[in-house]
């Protein structure tokens, strides 16, 4: 067996003396890098306005989650609905569910609406608000936790548009469904206009596609 030099000896006995410190560097060293991680992907982050998500999540359409506290039906302009029959958009105020929780969860009070976030169904326009309690409001109220993906952002009101991601129990599963098509195939709305991008609209490169499947759904399931 070959006799270690004096230079490896040295080594052996600095490593051997200090281990313990080696260790801890090492641990160190990977705690901070899980908390760079963290801290860019924003894991633990509750957003609670629009200016607080990260303008790349919108652009790269990040799906979140969120529960319902409000929802508001907003009687559009008559310049900006086609016919002479009011059209509605559907907003949501959300409380965001961060990613991660580095604590548990705990029940607390109503959250106030300044720190929730306003969401606009993308997409979508309600054309009757009669029987949308059914098809909006009721699986709420079992289960206010949804899913949303973000498409887009209105600088000008302060709110997000995205779609919304209802949960059904389905044989002991759960499954998504996206509101904006069971809206169309009840047939209790229409298709938005397309807002080209502006100074104060913004919509990222995946709602086109999105808008596309829309569309389709309405032509398929549109009353004669």
């Amino acid at each position: 067996m070959k006799k270690p030099t004096d230079l490896e000896s040295r080594i052996l006995e600095i490593l051997d003396n200090n281990i313990r410190l080696i260790q801890y560097s090492v641990y160190a060293v990977g705690l901070i890098g899980l908390a760079v991680i963290a801290r860019s992907t924003h894991i633990f982050s509750k957003f609670t306005s629009t200016k607080s998500v990260p303008r790349e999540f919108i652009r790269k359409a990040v799906k979140l989650q969120g529960k319902v506290n409000g929802i508001e039906y907003y009687q559009l302009p008559l310049q900006q609905v086609e016919g002479c029959h009011p059209n509605y958009a559907l907003r949501f105020n959300i409380e965001h569910i961060p990613i991660a929780r580095l604590l548990p969860w705990r029940n607390k009070k109503v959250v106030e609406k300044s720190f929730l976030l306003n969401i606009e169904l993308v997409g979508v326009h309600l054309t009757t608000l009669e029987g949308v309690d059914n098809v909006i409001k009721l699986p709420l109220e079992s289960n206010p936790t949804i899913w949303f993906r973000l498409y887009g952002l209105n600088c000008e009101t302060d709110h997000m548009y995205a779609s919304i991601f209802l949960k059904r129990t389905w044989w002991k599963l759960w499954s998504e469904k996206d509101l904006a098509l069971i809206i169309l195939k009840q047939n209790k709305g229409i298709v938005s206009p397309y807002l080209p991008n502006s100074q104060q609209i913004y919509f990222n490169e995946k709602y086109p596609a999105y808008y596309r499947k829309l569309l389709y759904c309405e032509i398929k399931y549109r009353k004669l």
